[in-house]
């Protein structure tokens, strides 16, 4: 249950929707990064956007954070991933059960099916300007559409060990001793991608 036990050393790029976080993963994959994308294939491909569970469909999204922690096992160095078993916690906090979501993400951690990553570089953005980012693609009834959920969402982010030490102790431990990195996602998206390398190369 040690990040040290991945072959590979793993940086998930994590925080709020409209962030840009797949934009910047896309600029690092250019850059020769290995990226490994937010929604994948059983081979490891991007999964089409259109082709992304609805935010109903809990099993289906539960799922890819599984699949997606068997498919790192194949990489040998350095890998970019959009997304890790963060997410389905922060979306526990914003809408309701985290307890329960923070039982399954620890059994499943103890059990070796998920592992914690390297570090996670969150990417903060202000709920007004996730809405206004996203607004040509917001799903009415999503409830990252609402932006009472949004700042629930944006205050997990920001201190996840904090909102599960009530919900789940051992979990609040094991995310507090993963470096976490907070990086403002206002910037330009070519600013944003150099802050997000600058970060590794520390």
């Amino acid at each position: 249950m040690r990040s040290s036990d991945l072959p590979a050393p793993v940086t998930v790029v994590e925080g709020m929707p409209g962030a840009g976080k797949t934009t910047v993963l896309a600029a690092l994959a250019r850059a020769g990064r290995t990226v490994l994308p937010e929604y994948t294939t059983p081979a490891g491909d991007l999964l089409d956007q259109d082709r992304h569970p609805h935010h109903d469909d809990e099993d289906s999204h539960l799922a890819n954070w599984l699949r997606k922690a068997d498919q790192l096992c194949g990489h040998s160095g350095p890998v970019w991933v959009d997304r890790d078993w963060l997410t389905a916690l922060a979306w526990a906090a914003s809408t309701g059960g985290l307890a329960r979501r923070a039982d399954w993400i620890y059994c499943h951690l103890a059990a070796g099916r998920l592992m914690p990553p390297g570090r996670w570089i969150i990417l903060d953005l202000p709920p007004h300007l996730s809405l206004q980012r996203r607004s040509e693609r917001l799903h009415p009834g999503h409830p990252w559409s609402d932006p009472t959920i949004l700042e629930r969402l944006r205050a997990f982010y920001l201190d996840p060990p904090t909102h599960l030490a009530t919900a789940h102790p051992r979990l609040a431990e094991l995310v507090a001793a993963v470096p976490r990195q907070r990086v403002d996602a206002t910037a330009s998206t070519g600013q944003l991608a150099s802050a997000v390398d600058a970060v590794c190369a520390r």
